[in-house]
């Protein structure tokens, strides 16, 4: 009986091949597309859920604020916490972590790298990073240690084993290599190819600076409340009594590691976090398809109900049962459905490395990843199977005989459910058009807005190791060069400025009175550089830098602080020049107020922000160059990069791309959306093909006596097309609001943001019913040019 419904299932998809290619065509880029969407998920919701430990495995964020002001939230702490805390009850590890760029020398190759991390010796017992050579407990015990990833030791020692070879750090710090870890994997937030042992720094334990993500294992999951309750109290005690009165806050509160990707709130995290709405927004996505092309099979199998009708009463006039009959369209449905899901898989695999790409993701079938996709996509033949065989198998088996032979198949409640899932389908794209229009209008906005300083024609050269006393040598040789406006360093990017600053003893406020800011440490010609805009005072002089150089008992500090820093104070930019304070033990005055600009993302406030001249180290090099950053100009500061920095590698990149950076999640998410709505759009449309094709095709009399009545070809058209474009319609009306809804909130979690005006909405309408129009017009067109004498011939 079987081998029957199968062997007239493969009779009845070849002799219907345009609706068969209609159907595994929107099956398969459905399933594909559910497939990749489910491997990004799948990655997204497991990061960090995989180490042996992770109910035990917390990160301490740091909390501060003042009074009356939204607490800050920073994933940075001081390298002093360790210490205090490591004789908690409730503490059985800790591990502080420290990430740098660093240049590294091994033999003749030099190389500059972003992924190398101090860390406390315990690092490998904490966290389930595999070691493929060397002891969990060794590895990192002494100073001048260093753990290498695989690819790492690949690319400095090939072949040979690099357990007990010497690397250099930076020209002066020798690193003996004490094991091999397997490559982090791409779900994980720490991401490294040197881990070196902390005490190799020697630094001294801190409580002014806070550069350090402080982990913690407990001595049992369910202690993380009262390890909180504990911190608290120890964090309340560093402050003075003063700060405490005036309502300075100061916390410590341990994050689970499990969530740190999706749930945390705090800033500075070693990599991007992830953010569970554009999961949810994925979700939906990969569900939306598989139904949308389910939806076009089930269409299709019930708009053929004429066609089939006929099968069907011959067949029941014949003897067959119903559960026959049903059985025989489900094993149509299953047997489109298998190829689809083939096909889905192959083309899945084939895409992988562009959606990799797309995602920023490093996504793989295999594992335990592949293991779960393999168990979806068997749900997904089944659930698929039955949505789209049931229904279809139900309706065309539950014909009486009588009637459609007679022709009478087709009724109102057909028709009706046809209409309502067309306009589900097309209601489905216009929400996800629409809100990849505003997503792309948001980021168009942050793209264009000014920020206060400059982001474009900004060469960033990083990894300065000389001496800061060769740096005016550095800049007048580089500023002879032809396209070179100017040149300025600092620590950090102009994008990623820290916070743990405080001013204290402010003249005209209270001697308690301190206030938490951001600052950054600069060179001399930074605000000339980076065309930041004085509202007040002016800006820095020969003097003023001499001052800094100066004893530490003599030095005196020049401070720029912004319009949110001398708002907060209850200054003006008059008032507050000359006004004097201290900053973490710098003693010095108000030099002149900066008009606010942006240094973080716009999803926050501008914060208080304070500029000063602090010789100690640079980072990064900046060079404003004229615009024409042509290979001529970028190799003559090679040139003379390597002049003065023989040992460093020249790596360049430009300041936009720190500011793109910022918002790498948004247009990630754009990307995908982009991609994604296309093929929501497109399997719509291939449904709406094919009904398009069965009406011309049920109509074909209907056209042939209108057009010898004498209607023309536009009429024709718009005939047919007309009840589809209403449909259109319909669904743009009802994906309004709910996208409407969804986009607001969203623009809810920027700062600054643009507006959600009726441009997005028409735009989307637009596209969405030109489209519906071109698909309907390549088979109504064609309908309409046939020759009436055909048309009247076909019944």
């Amino acid at each position: 009986m079987w081998k029957n419904y199968w062997l007239m299932a493969v009779r009845n998809l070849l002799k219907r091949k345009l609706y068969t290619t209609i159907n595994i065509t929107g099956l398969a880029a459905g399933i594909a597309c559910f497939i990749l969407l489910a491997l990004y998920l799948e990655n997204e919701w497991t990061y960090d859920k995989w180490h042996t430990n992770i109910s035990e495995l917390y990160r301490l964020r740091m909390d501060y604020g003042e009074k009356g002001e939204p607490v800050t939230h920073t994933a940075l702490t001081p390298s002093a916490l360790s210490a205090a805390i490591k004789d908690f009850p409730e503490v059985k590890q800790v591990v502080r972590v420290y990430g740098v760029n660093a240049t590294v020398k091994y033999g003749e190759k030099v190389m500059n790298e972003d992924k190398f991390v101090y860390a406390d010796a315990p690092f490998f017992q904490m966290f389930s990073f595999p070691l493929l050579s060397g002891n969990a407990a060794a590895v990192l015990n002494g100073p001048g240690m260093v753990v290498l990833s695989r690819r790492t030791a690949e690319k400095y020692f090939g072949q040979e084993d690099p357990v007990g070879k010497t690397i250099t750090i930076n020209g002066k710090t020798s690193l003996q290599v004490t094991g091999v870890a397997e490559n982090p994997p791409s779900n994980t937030h720490l991401k490294f190819d040197f881990i070196a042992s902390y005490s190799t720094l020697q630094y001294k334990d801190r409580w002014g600076s806070a550069n350090y993500y402080t982990y913690v294992r407990l001595n049992k999951a369910d202690m993380a409340g009262s390890l909180h309750s504990r911190l608290s109290s120890m964090a309340m005690a560093q402050l003075p009594e003063e700060a405490r009165k005036s309502g300075l806050t100061y916390d410590f509160t341990p994050e689970p590691v499990s969530g740190l990707h999706l749930d945390s709130i705090a800033q500075d995290q070693p990599e991007e976090s992830g953010d569970k709405r554009y999961n949810y927004i994925f979700s939906l996505v990969a569900v939306m398809l598989l139904i949308i092309a389910c939806v076009n099979f089930m269409n299709l199998a019930t708009a053929r109900a004429a066609e089939r009708g006929r099968e069907v009463g011959v067949r029941k006039t014949l003897g067959a049962e119903r559960g026959q009959l049903f059985w025989q369209f489900i094993a149509e449905s299953a047997l489109i459905t298998f190829i689809a899901v083939v096909l889905g898989m192959l083309l899945a695999a084939l895409l992988l490395p562009a959606f990799n790409n797309l995602a920023d993701k490093q996504l793989q079938f295999g594992g335990i990843a592949g293991y779960r996709i393999y168990l979806l996509l068997a749900a997904a033949f089944f659930i698929t199977s039955f949505l789209t065989g049931t229904y279809p198998a139900l309706f065309l088996s539950g014909f009486r005989p009588v009637q459609v032979l007679k022709g009478k198949v087709n009724g109102p409640k057909g028709d009706n459910l046809r209409r309502s899932l067309v306009v589900f389908q097309f209601a489905a794209s216009a929400f996800f058009i629409i809100c990849t229009l505003a997503v792309g209008r948001q980021l168009h906005y942050i793209q264009h807005k000014k920020l206060g300083q400059e982001r474009d024609h900004l060469l960033v050269l990083e990894g300065w190791k000389e001496d800061v006393n060769k740096l005016q040598a550095f800049k007048n040789k580089l500023m002879q060069q032809a396209g070179i406006v100017n040149v300025t360093a600092s620590p950090n990017s102009p994008m990623s400025i820290e916070g743990g600053y405080t001013l204290g003893n402010i003249e005209g406020k209270q001697p308690t009175y301190e206030m938490s800011v951001t600052a950054l440490p600069v060179e001399k010609d930074y605000i000339k550089t980076m065309g930041i805009n004085l509202m007040s005072g002016e800006d820095l002089t020969d003097a003023d830098i001499q001052d800094v150089l100066k004893a530490d008992s003599l030095k005196v500090y020049h401070f720029f602080l912004n319009e949110t820093a001398v708002r907060l104070l209850g200054w003006t930019p008059e008032t507050a020049t000359g006004k004097r304070l201290q900053m973490n033990g710098r003693v010095g005055s108000v030099k002149g107020v900066m008009k606010d600009f942006h240094f973080a993302s716009m999803k926050s406030k501008i914060k208080p922000l304070v500029i000063f001249p602090e010789y100690d180290w640079f980072n990064q090099v900046i060079v404003k160059t004229s615009g024409n950053n042509d290979r001529e100009m970028i190799a003559g500061i090679e040139k003379v990069w390597n002049e003065y920095l023989p040992q460093t590698p020249f790596s360049f990149r430009f300041m936009d791309q720190d500011f793109n950076r910022l918002y790498k999640t948004e247009y990630r998410v754009a990307a995908i959306l982009n991609t994604f709505s296309i093929v929501v759009m497109l399997v719509s449309c291939l449904g709406l093909l094919g009904l398009a094709a069965l009406t011309t095709q049920q109509r074909t009399k209907e056209i042939g006596i209108r057009k010898v009545m004498g209607a023309s070809v536009a009429s024709v058209v718009m005939l047919l097309s007309r009840d589809f474009i209403k449909l259109v319609v319909i669904a743009l009306i009802l994906a309004a609001p709910l996208s409407w809804y969804i986009i607001s909130h969203w623009l809810e979690g920027f700062a600054y943001h643009t507006t959600l005006n009726a441009g997005v909405f028409l735009g989307a309408a637009v596209l969405a019913v030109s489209v519906a129009l071109v698909t309907v017009s390549l088979q109504t067109v064609k309908a309409a040019l046939t020759n009436p004498v055909i048309s009247l011939k076909s019944e």
